[in-house]
């Protein structure tokens, strides 16, 4: 498809999260400055948080069905979690099914790689349904910044479709997955398993540091020096400065659910992952503790409290906690 033709395209867009608000947006400020034929429309549970991306020139729809009834060409869905695709996508194929419109299907969430299949199939049996899923790396200030990376799994024409939509204008870079879009969702695990065991042994080895005479702030600068990975960088800083607060990033309560795909993937194909049982753990205890909206550094309060420690509050015994 040429580039004229991609900005004929009529495009939706489900979910406005802490990622799916920014990438909304950033795709309704790229179509205006190409002057595309039509703005972006844009539908939220939350009505409130399409409010920027409508003051960018974006239409607000009332409800998915106004979606799956609006004869778009390409609609786009950011999502929690697997639940919440399941039900939007049960509005959608429906809708599209009775309207009879040729429609591209976008899937941006993160969701276990047998979900993704199954939307495929299902959209298959839809006539004039394609279905890609293609889910993102980085967090919310990659988002506003349209740096995230995309992954796109899916049949080729399709495939390439929606990286055109997606790059540059939310994202910098497509990972190409091929034609599987298991294949999409299980590298978006793979890879945020990798961000996650990080996390894990960040918050592991500072603790300990803090335990002995070295202490957290000079390993942290051990980290910067030869570690100077943006995602090491960012949660080490956070853990030595007892920085949690989730600021629209990653919470306790998303980690533990992708903890728990990542854990089931594994067990699926027979290859442990002990660094991430590790992280489920402490994903769950920060969780007790009252974290759940706290960004997913804050697991190391769960070896903080192993050590002794105060989970949040670095030099402080586990007593003052309790």
């Amino acid at each position: 498809m040429s580039t004229a033709d991609a900005l004929a395209l009529r495009i939706a867009w489900i979910g406005l999260g802490n990622l799916g608000q920014p990438m909304a947006l950033n795709l309704q400020k790229h179509l205006s400055s190409k002057n595309a034929a039509h703005p972006l429309t844009v539908y939220n549970r939350t009505a409130s948080k399409a409010d920027p991306t409508v003051e960018a020139g974006a239409k607000k729809a009332s409800s998915v069905e106004e979606i799956s009834r609006g004869g778009f060409d390409v609609v786009i869905t950011s999502l929690a979690n697997d639940a919440a695709v399941e039900e939007v996508y049960s509005v959608l194929l429906q809708g599209t099914e009775a309207a009879g419109i040729s429609t591209l299907l976008i899937e941006t969430s993160t969701i276990y790689p047998t979900l993704s299949a199954s939307l495929e199939e299902r959209a298959k049996k839809v006539d004039g349904r394609r279905f890609v899923q293609a889910p993102v790396f980085g967090p919310p200030p990659m988002a506003r910044e349209a740096k995230l990376v995309v992954v796109t799994g899916g049949e080729d024409s399709a495939r390439k479709l929606a990286g055109e939509i997606l790059v540059p204008a939310v994202g910098r870079k497509v990972l190409d997955a091929g034609s599987s879009v298991k294949a999409a969702s299980t590298l978006k695990l793979l890879g945020n398993s990798l961000i996650l065991g990080l996390v894990e042994l960040l918050g592991e080895s500072l603790t300990l540091a803090d335990k002995t005479e070295v202490g957290a702030d000079l390993l942290y600068e051990f980290v910067k020096e030869f570690l100077p990975a943006p995602s090491a960088i960012g949660y080490g800083g956070k853990i030595v400065s007892d920085n949690f607060a989730s600021n629209g990033g990653f919470t306790i309560s998303g980690g533990l659910k992708d903890a728990i795909h990542m854990l089931t993937l594994a067990r699926e194909n027979n290859s442990p992952l002990p660094t991430i049982e590790a992280a489920h753990r402490n994903l769950l205890t920060s969780r007790a503790l009252g974290g759940g909206d706290l960004d997913w550094s804050s697991l190391v309060g769960g070896s903080r409290v192993a050590s002794g420690q105060h989970p949040r509050k670095r030099g402080e015994s586990l007593d003052k906690a309790l």
